[in-house]
């Protein structure tokens, strides 16, 4: 199965694939475990910095060598790649299943434009085709722990508008679109409560798409499930919570260890953290046994 069949299978039977981006090898294999503890698809994804940290062709021998190792279906994403040509440079890499170009920062027709040349790129080489999702929202935040409160008035300003989105859509040929109603990226002291009756109005303006879900750290389950439901949703990003667990161990275990200094014999404790939380994932967003 390809990742077209694997959204697909989870917007028919009502669940989501978990997309949890990649800092470092630790958070690899914390989520490659996870996904096979609980016999669940998976998705890695890497942003533009990620990218840069790790370079693109050691993020596909990486992937392919997961995908062996731990024997479950880890499908490989480029998350908000702000450059057509950083899409492109994952399209030209055999391995990718998916490409994120965010446009959000853009007038619309620029967006369109530009994500129309990507679209044309990942679905017309002979043989293979590489899945497109495209963003017209500024999603407000970034993948980090925040301790300012947000100005939800102004954020429910920026909400996806259906109409726009479905003309977004007719006009680029995206197979995903990422949907903006109260997910916010990274986690906040006052966090949104994701508008559901937007979302429904979303999901009949645009029925020809898979929906994605940004920011899902800190959103509660209930809500989270809900969404799925709701919106038939099947791909939720998640990124701060990895990050934060990730620190939090490590902090706690060079605590407990002072004097060593063998990196790789602290990091098995920070991985089992790391996969607990994206255990956790799996379960609320409904993925689990489903290989």
């Amino acid at each position: 199965m390809n990742a077209y069949d694997w959204f697909l299978k989870a917007q028919t039977e009502g669940w989501a694939i978990g997309a949890f981006n990649v800092d470092n090898l630790e958070i690899l294999k914390a989520i490659c475990l996870a996904g096979k503890n609980k016999k669940s698809p998976v998705m890695l994804e890497f942003s533009p910095g990620e990218v840069g940290y790790f370079g693109l062709k050691n993020i596909v021998d990486l992937v392919v060598n997961a995908r062996e190792e731990y024997g479950v279906p880890i499908l490989l994403n480029l998350d908000h790649g702000k450059k057509v040509e950083d899409c492109l440079s994952a399209i030209g890499q055999a391995g990718f299943d998916d490409v994120h170009f965010d446009g959000s920062d853009l007038e619309l027709e620029k967006n369109i434009e530009n994500v129309k040349k990507v679209v044309e790129a990942a679905h017309l080489p002979a043989g293979r085709q590489v899945l497109v999702e495209g963003e017209i929202d500024k999603i407000p935040g970034a993948s980090e722990v925040h301790d300012q409160d947000l100005d939800l008035e102004l954020v429910k300003k920026s909400y996806t508008d259906p109409q726009k989105a479905a003309k977004f859509i007719q006009e680029t040929g995206i197979d995903i679109f990422a949907a903006f109603f109260g997910n916010v990226h990274g986690t906040f002291p006052n966090q949104p409560d994701l508008d559901f009756g937007l979302l429904k109005r979303i999901r009949l303006a645009v029925q020809n798409v898979f929906l994605s879900l940004h920011g899902g750290s800190g959103i509660p389950a209930d809500q989270v499930k809900e969404a799925i439901k709701v919106g038939k949703i099947v791909k939720i990003n998640v990124n701060t919570e990895l990050r934060q667990a990730y620190r939090d161990a490590l902090v706690e275990k060079l605590g407990e260890s002072p004097t060593e200094y063998v990196v790789y014999k602290m990091m098995p404790d920070v991985i089992l953290a790391v996969a607990a939380v994206v255990e956790s994932k799996i379960e609320v967003f409904g993925s689990a046994g489903r290989v």
